[in-house]
């Protein structure tokens, strides 16, 4: 640490290199206060991949060390790069038990970010998802079908609902429902991406009904059917068959 302290790193970028972030990122629990200087430096760097790199490693931070909550903290006030740094902590971290109410609570801000590469690294959360029980995550998912960055892009929740092994949790409705009300009249259209999102949604809707059989959301479900046939969806015949099967 004492060689590493006495390097000449007096050039900014030398500390978005991945041998020194990586350094860096490896001593942080041990090392933080000698440490901190430097990611607040990075933080308020002219170089945008180094405010990038010093938001990365004041979100690892603060999964260990509660007092570095104001570095974040300027993060997500500052320029895109920084907030980019912090998605990519609070995405990657979603599923760790440990670090879930931190990571929970900065993806519902990131949701709806102005910038569309950090709502971008935001929903990707859910792709740490895909082995989880999700109905422990129906916070998350609220706020998520709630934001600008599912009005934009509803594959990320769609993709891991379909590649979810377990029962389907039943605001998978929901979602669902979110989806028909934003993209029906491009889902027909066969030449548009959501086209290919309304086959997982329609496979999603069927799934939801015969795993919640005389719930509270069976009577949900079949509606949704119901309406997949009046918007003549494409689809929902296949699935038809495959239920009477």
């Amino acid at each position: 640490m004492s060689l590493f302290l006495s390097m000449n790193l007096s050039e900014d970028r030398l500390l978005a290199t991945r041998h020194v972030s990586d350094f860096i990122r490896m001593r942080l629990h041990e090392n933080f206060p000698e440490l901190r200087p430097i990611i607040e430096r990075m933080l308020r760097s002219s170089e945008p991949e180094v405010c990038e790199a010093g938001a990365r490693l004041a979100g690892i931070a603060v999964l260990r060390h509660e007092r570095v909550t104001d570095l974040v903290d300027e993060a997500l006030r500052g320029d895109a790069p920084l907030r980019l740094g912090v998605a990519q902590v609070a995405s990657a971290n979603i599923a760790d038990p440990e670090w879930r109410s931190w990571c929970e609570a900065t993806l519902a801000v990131l949701f709806d970010d102005a910038d569309d590469k950090v709502r971008g690294k935001a929903m990707s959360c859910f792709l740490q998802l895909r082995s989880e029980t999700l109905d422990t995550y129906g916070d998350l998912i609220a706020t998520f079908r709630n934001s600008r960055a599912f009005r934009e892009d509803s594959f990320p929740i769609l993709h891991t609902l379909e590649e979810s092994p377990g029962r389907l949790p039943g605001m998978t409705c929901e979602i669902c429902e979110n989806f028909l009300d934003r993209f029906a009249d491009e889902a027909r259209d066969i030449q548009t991406r959501r086209a290919l999102d309304v086959h997982t949604a329609v496979k999603l809707i069927f799934r939801t009904y015969q795993q919640h059989q005389k719930d509270e959301w069976t009577s949900r479900s079949l509606d949704l059917i119901d309406r997949l046939c009046l918007e003549r969806i494409p689809d929902a015949g296949g699935e038809f068959e495959q239920l009477d099967r």
